[in-house]
């Protein structure tokens, strides 16, 4: 009996060393945190390519999942639990095994399982993308989504009833792509604006009754 439940730990250690394989050198191919990620290489350099490959194969080996007495019941139970998590369901009944060979799980173990070669794989593409890379394996799905930016908002500006045409007149005369007028004066039937350029220089219009244009330094 002895004998019988030493092989049996040593069976289900041997399980949670199995994802330990090669790295593949195919893109595409490979299990776990072997997988070899395909992505669009387009000016990307191999080597720098190589060195994030292997730290993110780094961190999806380090991944732990963590057991937890969900249902109060012993230590069997438990790893039965962490099994379930970390191997296909198919082969967790392997893991069914003397109190020995769970006393030898835990102790192989104390911070948690070695996550399934699934979960491996998924933290090994959302490494890639979190730096940049893009994924272009249709049978791999990547979940991370990096953060997007969110534009400062744009500084609150007077604006009066030909500001719209004052722009036109800007964009025209090649002031600006995108140009914003401030209004800086208005009075009986004329608002003047000022435009910033896109070479720096600003922009001085006159608007008469909806007609706009550019007003000479010093101008009523």
């Amino acid at each position: 009996m002895f004998v019988k439940n030493v092989l049996s730990a040593i069976c289900v250690v041997a399980l949670a060393c199995g994802c330990a394989t090669q790295p593949s050198t195919v893109p595409g191919q490979g299990s776990g945190a072997a997988y070899a990620p395909m992505v669009d290489m387009e000016g990307v350099q191999a080597d720098a390519f190589a060195r994030d490959v292997d730290r993110c194969r780094t961190e999806a080996s380090n991944m732990r999942v963590q057991r937890s007495r969900r249902y109060d019941s012993d230590v069997s139970d438990v790893v039965v639990i962490g099994v379930a998590m970390v191997f296909p369901v198919a082969v967790a009944g392997v893991a069914l095994v003397g109190g020995i060979a769970t006393a030898v799980y835990d102790e192989a173990y104390p911070n948690g399982v070695p996550a399934e070669p699934r979960m491996q794989q998924s933290a090994l593409v959302n490494c890639m993308a979190r730096k940049g890379y893009k994924n272009v394996d249709p049978n791999v799905t990547v979940t991370y989504a990096a953060a997007t930016q969110i534009e400062p908002p744009l500084p609150t500006r007077k604006t009066g009833l030909d500001t719209y045409v004052a722009e036109k007149f800007a964009k025209s005369a090649n002031c600006s792509a995108a140009p914003r007028a401030v209004l800086d004066e208005k009075g009986p039937g004329f608002e003047r604006y000022s435009v910033q350029c896109s070479d720096g220089q600003t922009l001085a219009l006159r608007c008469e009754f909806g007609n706009c244009s550019k007003e000479a330094a010093g101008g009523n």
